[in-house]
């Protein structure tokens, strides 16, 4: 299963195991969401659509189903177990704080976390200019702040989480940026859920949209490195120069480059209906020219790329331009050597792939994600006070 998918469907179900429900049947629905919900996992592999996948199948509405059912047998439990009490004194601030000053404890050396530490140290700042419970929650009321403990904590760990993102990736950071502002206009826990509704309609709707150019421009370059590759025109000099050429792997180069040539011109036509882009703008847009050259993410989320040789990108726009669109003859695409001397077009290896991976690091140590990546992927690190809305990212 996928880490970043896996710690969102550990999130939902600590959410739930933190309830403490008594009752057995509602216990045994838990039991089967959980299964449901890791069988879901493990059949999605990208983390940008899990969100809008988990809410079209249902899953969310069970979550918030199944939320709801614990919170109110826990109430009814509440009110029997009241009924049957005597009257105690009141409470005094400080023993009412007695749990938060565990959570706190607990999180206290955690920066991630600062935003919703901040609200705690609030709270028990209140705390300590009050004797009388009532004046003390009036104020706590006042400025809302059970509420920011979860609002604020969570804030702040989007807000981690999007300096590890590449800003130019406008399908990965559009649900992030969506969520944060969501949470800043969340004012209690129903404001939240119906906010969350809202915004899972929303990514669904426009996430998809802006990774549309993405994945189009991904197609049309695997038609042109196929083309213009070893698999192609690229193993077809070879060969001649060489004086090697057994004729099936002849033919098969020279085959690939014609239907090669008409898949990329085909999808080209397509990106120019669908998005109004040509492919002058795709080599002038400083995140999609590279899509054309199969990148694999190196750095957290995505904030870095390894990639075939640069180079390879020149060729490619040659090739469109002298080839491709003038549709030339195969004879004559064989003949026709480019200035342009090439790159490599493997992608790095392995060991290579990892050298990537220690650069991106290095460079990007100093953001926040970077400095904080072992807490924000720690399972047991979650967002919420344990209390009705409880997620983990």
């Amino acid at each position: 299963m996928d880490p970043t998918i896996q710690m969102m469907i550990q999130g939902y179900i600590d959410g739930l195991e933190n309830m403490n429900t008594k009752d057995a049947s509602i216990k045994q629905e838990i039991e089967d969401y959980k299964k449901e919900l890791i069988a879901f996992g493990e059949k999605e592999s990208d983390p940008v659509t899990f969100f809008p996948k988990f809410q079209e199948s249902g899953l969310m509405g069970k979550y918030m189903d199944l939320s709801t059912k614990i919170t109110m047998a826990a109430q009814a439990a509440d009110a029997a177990a009241s009924g049957n009490k005597e009257k105690k004194p009141k409470a005094t601030p400080e023993q009412w704080l007695e749990p938060f000053r565990t959570s706190y404890d607990y999180i206290k050396n955690m920066p991630i976390r600062e935003r919703g530490l901040a609200v705690y140290r609030k709270l028990f700042e209140i705390g300590e200019k009050h004797s009388d419970i009532t004046e003390f929650l009036a104020e706590v009321e006042k400025d809302n702040l059970l509420w920011k403990i979860t609002s604020e904590d969570t804030l702040g760990i989007l807000a981690i989480s999007l300096t590890g993102m590449d800003p130019l990736s406008k399908g990965l950071t559009y649900a992030t940026l969506k969520n944060i502002e969501a949470w800043e206009k969340s004012v209690c826990e129903a404001d939240a859920y119906y906010l969350q509704d809202i915004l899972a309609e929303d990514v669904a709707k426009n996430a998809a949209r802006l990774l549309q150019p993405e994945h189009y421009v991904i197609c049309l370059g695997l038609h042109m490195m196929v083309y213009r590759g070893p698999k192609g025109k690229e193993g077809l000099m070879e060969m001649i120069a060489t004086g090697n050429c057994p004729k099936p792997a002849f033919v098969g180069a020279a085959s690939n480059m014609v239907v090669a040539k008409q898949q990329a011109r085909r999808t080209m036509e397509t990106i120019k209906k669908a998005i109004g882009l040509s492919f002058d703008d795709i080599l002038t847009d400083e995140y999609l020219k590279y899509k054309l050259l199969s990148t694999s993410n190196v750095c957290g989320l995505s904030k870095a790329y390894v990639q075939s040789n640069s180079n390879v990108l020149d060729l490619l726009a040659d090739a469109w331009r002298n080839e491709i669109v003038p549709d030339i003859s195969l004879i004559d695409s064989i003949r026709r050597e480019p200035s342009l001397k090439f790159g490599r077009w493997r992608m790095p290896e392995d060991q290579e792939h990892k050298k990537a991976e220690e650069l991106a690091r290095r460079r990007f140590q100093d953001l926040p994600y970077f400095k904080y990546e072992d807490q924000l992927k720690d399972a047991n690190i979650h967002v919420g006070t344990g209390e009705g809305f409880d997620i983990k990212l």
